[in-house]
């Protein structure tokens, strides 16, 4: 067999020759990344922050200079270079949907302003306060998850812009400051039910922060208005009041500032158990008879 030929023949086979020199590019790209590395970090010393840095973007470069040269290697006229550009421009968008779709994220987010720095908010069982809105994501610090209330957990959370199109967002200061919180307590039935709510509106309305967000909660809601369909309503302490089989349950609703809910709603009610005792009403708990024990004769009359 004529060696010369065989090679001369599938050099001038036009798909062979083009899978020949892709193999060639693939190799020689190969060995002038594991160069320019070895070469790089020579110079850089192993403990540098900027190492993997710069070994990413040495990667990274070489490898696009390889996927042009072999995308020059198989196209050879301007209409299929569109095509090819097309279809990789298509790839592109695929591969880096997430990408695309934070930063239409964030653009949104910038532009409409559905929440901004400073912030609270809640979407995807997540809430915190935003600390920072970037291209592509955002940071939280979060509230709640392990800790009752809204305290902080020193955790930081971080989430892709691209929520804003896939999740539900709830905002607790967009446009208002406070939000309701309720207080139920159970009470007896032999208890005054009258004094009782009247000691728990009462507690409330002398507390100092909520005297000091009255004022302030009237302003945000007439700025509220404006933007919003916000149905107005009253900003005094309500209790309501339900019957069960066992007790009257108390349930209080009352306004409060978004980062003070947790430390109000515990004054208050420490404020409400001292004043109960003064006025001897009479928190109610559910009991159980046990009419028999397991294993013995009723020594109650059939």
């Amino acid at each position: 067999m004529d060696i010369p030929l065989l090679l001369n023949s599938i050099w001038s086979n036009d798909l062979y020759r083009k899978l020949i020199l892709t193999a060639l590019i693939l190799l020689g790209q190969n060995i002038l990344r594991r160069l320019a590395l070895y070469l790089i970090v020579q110079r850089i010393n192993v403990d540098s922050p900027y190492v993997y840095t710069i070994r990413k973007a040495t990667t990274y470069a070489i490898s696009i200079l390889g996927t042009m040269v072999i995308i020059g290697v198989w196209i050879e006229r301007l209409g299929d270079l569109s095509v090819a550009l097309g279809i990789l421009a298509a790839g592109l968008a695929f591969a880096l949907q997430e990408i695309i779709g934070s930063f239409a994220g964030w653009i949104t987010i910038i532009s409409g302003r559905p929440f901004s720095v400073g912030d609270r908010i809640e979407t995807s069982n997540i809430r915190g306060d935003v600390v920072d809105v970037g291209i592509l994501r955002t940071t939280l610090m979060e509230i709640g998850n392990w800790l009752q209330g809204d305290h902080n957990t020193g955790r930081i959370v971080t989430v892709s812009n691209a929520f804003i199109f896939k999740e539900p967002l709830y905002n607790y200061s967009a446009y208002l400051r406070f939000i309701w919180d309720e207080i139920s307590l159970p009470i007896t039935y032999e208890t005054d039910w009258k004094k009782a709510i009247e000691i728990m509106v009462g507690v409330v309305k002398k507390h100092p922060q909520y005297q000091s967000l009255l004022p302030q909660a009237e302003e945000q809601r007439r700025q509220a208005r404006r933007k919003l369909a916000v149905r107005i309503t009253s900003l005094e302490p309500r209790v309501f009041l339900k019957m069960t089989d066992n007790w009257i349950e108390l349930g209080m609703v009352y306004p409060v500032d978004n980062d003070l809910r947790r430390t109000f709603r515990s004054e208050v009610s420490q404020s409400i158990m001292s004043e109960f005792t003064e006025a001897n009403i009479r928190i109610a708990s559910q009991t159980i008879a046990i009419v028999q024990f397991p294993g013995k004769e009723s020594t109650f009359p059939e």
